[in-house]
């Protein structure tokens, strides 16, 4: 009996252990994913292309010249890959939930828009929102929904009122 009580204390332990490590790397994934993106809107002098609910690609504006990053949702592996013209892709984030990552439009106002190919020019904030899970539920290891979303971004370097 003593035995069957050790060993059920190491399982939990084990599958908290998990747990905690599987959390850690979601957190710490969310934060350098939300410090990336951040980093890139306000650079941004506008949006190149045909933004949607899960693909954005900003027109970033810098003493070497112009250049492109684009951030793209897969859905169907979960992740967040980041871009940048004639460069690697990076995976910044993975364990992508179902209810998935969406990428918010709003004007100068803080209007938030419903469409965004007629819209481009009136663009001038941001705003990145996704949910993340990692671990396996069967085995106990399954951490719980890390929400996040970062606050609206400014499109620093573009005319804000147009």
């Amino acid at each position: 009996m003593v035995m069957a009580a050790v060993l059920s204390s190491y399982i939990y332990m084990a599958r908290s252990l998990a747990r905690l490590a599987n959390q850690q790397t979601l957190e710490t994934e969310a934060r350098r994913t939300l410090a990336t993106f951040t980093q890139d809107v306000q650079a941004a002098t506008g949006i190149s292309g045909t933004p949607s609910a899960s693909t954005v690609t900003l027109a970033i504006a810098s003493a070497a010249g112009s250049t492109t990053v684009a951030y793209t949702y897969d859905s169907a592996a979960g992740t967040l890959t980041r871009t940048p013209a004639g460069g690697t892709a990076l995976i910044l984030l993975r364990n992508i939930t179902s209810s998935g990552l969406t990428i918010y439009y709003y004007d100068g106002a803080g209007n938030a828009y419903a469409s965004y190919t007629n819209y481009l020019t009136g663009i001038k904030q941001l705003m990145l929102q996704f949910s993340t899970q990692a671990g396996v539920a069967g085995n106990g290891s399954q951490t719980r929904i890390y929400q996040i979303a970062s606050s609206r971004l400014v499109l620093r370097n573009r005319a804000y009122l147009q």
